[in-house]
């Protein structure tokens, strides 16, 4: 494990590279992209250890805080979604130096994965692979699972354009809008590279995957069901539980 920074100086990003097990037949990378807020801190040992177990692989891996997040320079209340895609950017740039490759997988988690799309979306020639664990595909299913009243003229708070707090974490107004007009499937209708959802936890926004279309010369997105326990819920039986399963499935995937 091996920490560093990235970025520029006003846009300093903590970062942890993990090296590739040595006897790879080939330079291999992956970014992991985090959720956010308790999400982030739950799942955080699961996103470690699935980071360890893509460098066993032969990955040279990289996860890292979002700016204003986490060891990152700045504060949650000047972040904003597009700021987090220049981190990711950054991540690949980064990583891809460290590796000596030219393409990179990108491996997201809840609204981490809904980023990583949408980076994915732009750099589709940089993308190996795009693994998307249960990403935000409504933003306004999100807000509503996270206690956010919806429209927003139904909260006294919105109007106000007041920061709230959210399981202890601050949204901005910004912030708000921003995760609002999230529509995951606009993003990946089609994939933009070879892609693969994996979906822990049904929502009403899923009913659509199934009409997604392939890209020319790509394969349709791989969508797979498991049940599991969702590692960024908090719960007394499941606090701090590693889902293996899904973590050894995403190895095996990526081949």
């Amino acid at each position: 494990m091996n920490p560093l920074y990235l970025g520029t100086s006003e846009r300093r990003i903590y970062a942890i590279y993990e090296p590739a097990a040595v006897g790879g037949t080939r330079n291999r990378a992956a970014v992991l992209c985090h959720p956010w807020g308790a999400e982030y801190v739950y799942a955080h040992r699961s996103m470690r250890q699935l980071a360890i177990k893509l460098s066993m692989a032969g990955f040279h891996t990289l996860r890292f805080d979002y700016f204003g997040t986490g060891d990152s320079a700045g504060e949650m209340t000047d972040a904003d979604l597009s700021g987090w895609e220049t981190d990711v950017e950054s991540a690949i740039e980064g990583i891809r130096d460290i590796a000596g490759t030219t393409q990179v997988t990108l491996i997201g988690l809840r609204l981490g994965a809904t980023i990583a799309a949408r980076v994915a979306l732009r750099h589709s020639k940089e993308i190996e692979a795009l693994v998307l664990w249960d990403p935000i595909l409504s933003g306004e299913e999100y807000l509503q699972r996270l206690g956010v009243a919806s429209p927003p003229d139904h909260d006294p708070r919105h109007a106000s354009g007041a920061t709230l707090e959210v399981q202890g974490f601050p949204l901005t107004p910004k912030m708000r809008g921003e995760l609002r007009s999230i529509d995951l499937h606009a993003l990946i209708s089609p994939p933009p590279t070879r892609s693969l959802l994996l979906v822990t936890e049904r929502m009403p926004s899923h009913d659509a995957l199934s009409v997604i279309p392939a890209a020319p010369g790509l394969e349709p997105l791989a969508i797979e069901y498991m049940s599991i326990d969702c590692p960024w819920i908090e719960a007394v039986t499941i606090t701090g539980a590693i889902p293996v399963r899904l973590i050894q499935r995403i190895v095996d995937w990526l081949g």
